[in-house]
C-alpha cells in the first residue's frame, strides 16, 4: 500500500467515534491495525528478541524507510494499560509503550499523519507557563537537523482533539547518522504526555553501523521510560502526580519492568539507549560486564571508551558495546544518587543473564559479535570542530527559577531572567553564522538543556575544557555550574526553541525562542 498526503488523512471518523468515550483499550495485536499499518507490509518489523528467546527483552517493533521514503500514520489515544505496578490510562501513540522505532537513512523524506483522538480538553483558556490542555499535542523529532518551519519539525503547532496533521520532513543527504527520538512537544502538556510513555526511538543508519565490530554484534534498542499514574484511578489529569522529582517511579525498558536480557559468554552486543523519561537522571552500572561507550546523542566518540558507568539525562541517547566475559547473572542498576539537592533512590533496571558460549537455547545461525573496536571510530562527516575564527558572537544564558504568585506552585523557571513567551524572539542570528554560548546555572539542581535543529559542540564543563570534542543536542548543565557550547546555524532558517528537558521545567517556563534569519 502506498500512502499519499490525501490517503494518510482519510479514515479518522471511526477512530474519533471511539475516542469520544475517552479511553481506547488496545491489545498488542491491535497496534498495527490501530494506526492503519498493514501487518504484512515489508516496511514493518514486529517486536522480537534479537536472540530468538521467548523471555528475552524484545526490541520494539520497527517501521523502516524504503526507496528514500518513510511513511506512516500515528494516532494519539488514551489507552488502558496493565503495568506491573498499576492499571493506567496513558496518552500514547496507538496505545504502544514505547512507540515503534523509526529506521531511516540520510536523504529520506519522512511523511507522518498524526491523528489526535484523545477526548476534549477540560480547560479552554490556557495560561502560558502553567500545565494546561493535556489532550492537545504535536510531534517533535528530537535531534534532527531539519527545517523547523511549516509541516516539518515545527513545535509551535497545536493539534487539538479530533484534529489531524500531516508532517513532511526532509532529511539532508549528509544528515548525521545515529540515535534520535520522537515525542510530543506542545508547551503546557509536554511533561504529562512524555510521563505517560509517549515517544519512541529513531535511528538514522550509517557511520557506527559500518564499523565491522559493531556490524557483527546483535543490536538492542532500549527505551527507558517510567509512566507515572495516579494511585487512585490510574489517570493523570493533574500535574501534581508528576511534579515531585523524587515521586515514586517504576522504570520500564521497552515497556517491560525489570526484564531479562540474554547474552552468550564472550559475546559483545550493541545497545542503543534512549532516556525517554520526564525528570530523573539515569546514572547506570553493570558490574561484572564490560561497558564501552562508542557514541552519545547519536554521534560517535573518537574511540571506544571503557567505563564503569554511563549517565544519561532526560532526552539523551547513548551507543554502548557490552561484553560478557563469563557465565553468570548480572544487574543493570541505577545506584542511589542526589540530583542536585534531591536524593533519588536506587533502581534495579534489568537482569542480564550470560549463557554458556555453546548454549543450545540460541540458534547457531544467530550472529555473535566478540570484538571491541580498537581503531579510531568514524566521524559524522559534517560535524567538524568549530574554530575560534568561525565564532561570530558569544552569549551567556542564565538558568533560573523565581517565585510567581498565582502560577503553578507559585513557580516559573527562566532563561536570562524571563519565562517563555511564544511571541518573543530571544536569540536572533544569521544563517551561516556560528556562535558560542555559556550556560550559567544559578539553581541547586542540574538542567539538561536541549537545542533544536543544530547540534552543539561541547567545549567546557564548569570552565574545564573537555579532552575530546563531543557533539550533543542535550547537555546536562551541572547544579550551580556552567557549560560552554558552540554551534553552526546551517541549512535552515526559521524559529525554533531551546529548553530544559526536565519537562516540568520546560512547561513552567524554562524555554526560549531562537530565530535564524536567512
Amino acid at each position: 500500500m502506498q500512502f499519499t498526503k490525501r490517503t494518510l488523512l482519510l479514515g479518522t471518523t471511526a477512530m474519533a467515534a471511539l475516542a469520544a468515550t475517552g479511553v481506547i483499550a488496545l491489545r498488542g495485536d491491535d497496534l498495527a491495525a490501530a494506526d492503519g499499518e498493514a501487518v504484512d507490509d515489508p516496511r514493518h518489523v514486529p517486536a522480537s528478541s534479537p536472540l530468538g528467546l521467548e523471555d528475552d527483552l524484545k526490541n520494539p517493533r520497527e517501521i523502516r524507510s524504503v526507496g528514500g521514503r518513510f511513511e506512516t500514520e500515528m494516532t494519539m489515544v488514551i489507552a488502558r494499560k496493565d503495568l506491573p505496578y498499576a492499571s493506567a490510562s496513558l496518552r500514547l501513540y496507538g496505545g504502544e509503550l514505547p512507540g515503534p522505532t523509526f529506521r531511516l537513512m540520510p536523504g529520506d523524506e519522512m511523511e507522518i499523519a498524526l491523528h489526535n483522538q484523545m477526548p476534549p480538553n477540560r480547560d479552554r483558556d490556557p495560561v502560558t507557563n502553567t500545565p494546561n490542555q493535556f489532550n492537545s499535542t504535536n510531534l517533535h523529532f528530537h535531534g534532527f537537523h531539519v527545517s523547523p518551519k511549516g509541516n516539518s519539525d515545527n513545535v509551535f503547532l497545536q493539534i487539538n482533539p479530533g484534529e489531524s496533521f500531516n508532517y513532511l520532513v526532509q532529511l539532508p543527504m549528509d544528515h548525521p547518522a545515529g540515535n534520535y527520538w520522537y515525542h510530543p512537544h506542545r508547551h503546557g502538556s509536554v511533561a504529562v504526555q512524555v510521563a505517560s510513555g509517549c515517544g519512541g526511538m529513531m535511528i538514522v543508519t550509517g557511520t557506527l553501523d559500518d564499523v565491522p565490530e559493531v556490524a557483527e554484534a546483535i543490536e538492542r534498542v532500549m527505551v527507558f521510560q517510567c509512566p507515572v499514574v495516579d494511585e487512585e484511578d490510574g489517570k493523570v489529569d493533574s500535574y501534581d502526580t508528576i511534579w515531585s522529582l523524587d515521586s515514586e517511579r517504576y522504570w520500564l525498558i521497552n515497556g517491560q519492568y525489570q526484564p531479562r536480557i540474554y547474552m552468550r559468554e564472550g559475546e559483545v552486543q550493541h545497545w542503543r539507549w534512549l532516556h525517554a523519561g520526564d525528570e530523573q537522571f539515569l546514572p547506570m552500572t553493570l558490574d561484572g560486564l564490560e561497558l564501552y561507550e562508542i557514541g552519545f546523542d547519536g554521534n560517535p566518540h573518537d574511540f571506544a571508551r571503557k567505563t564503569d558507568s554511563i549517565e544519561i539525562a532526560p532526552g539523551n541517547r547513548a551507543n554502548i558495546l557490552v561484553r560478557a566475559p563469563k557465565v553468570g547473572v548480572y544487574e543493570l542498576f541505577r545506584p542511589a544518587f542526589s540530583q542536585g539537592t534531591t536524593p533519588i533512590p536506587d533502581a534495579r533496571m534489568a537482569q542480564v543473564i550470560v549463557l554458556p558460549a555453546n548454549t543450545d537455547r540460541i540458534a547457531a545461525d544467530v550472529k555473535k559479535g566478540t570484538r571491541i573496536p580498537q581503531d579510531e571510530l568514524p566521524d559524522n562527516v559534517v560535524l567538524t570542530a568549530i574554530t575560534d575564527a568561525e565564532i561570530t558572537n558569544r552569549r551567556q544564558i542564565v538558568l533560573g527559577v523565581i517565585d510567581a504568585p498565582g502560577m503553578y506552585k507559585d513557580t516559573v523557571f527562566t532563561l536570562n531572567g524571563k519565562p517563555f513567551d511564544p511571541a518573543r524572539d530571544d536569540i536572533v542570528a544569521d544563517l551561516g553564522s556560528a556562535e558560542e554560548w555559556e550556560f550559567v546555572n544559578t539553581t541547586p539542581f542540574p538542567h539538561p538543556l536541549h537545542v533544536h535543529v543544530n547540534p552543539m559542540q561541547i567545549t567546557h564543563i564548569n570552565g574545564e575544557r573537555l579532552a575530546e570534542i563531543q557533539w550533543q543536542d542535550t547537555i546536562a548543565v551541572p547544579a550551580a555550574g556552567t557549560a560552554t557550547v558552540r554551534m553552526r546555524f546551517t541549512d535552515f532558517d526559521g524559529r525554533f526553541v531551546m529548553h530544559c528537558h526536565i519537562l516540568p521545567h520546560e512547561d513552567l517556563g524554562m524555554m526560549l525562542n531562537v530565530n535564524i534569519k536567512a
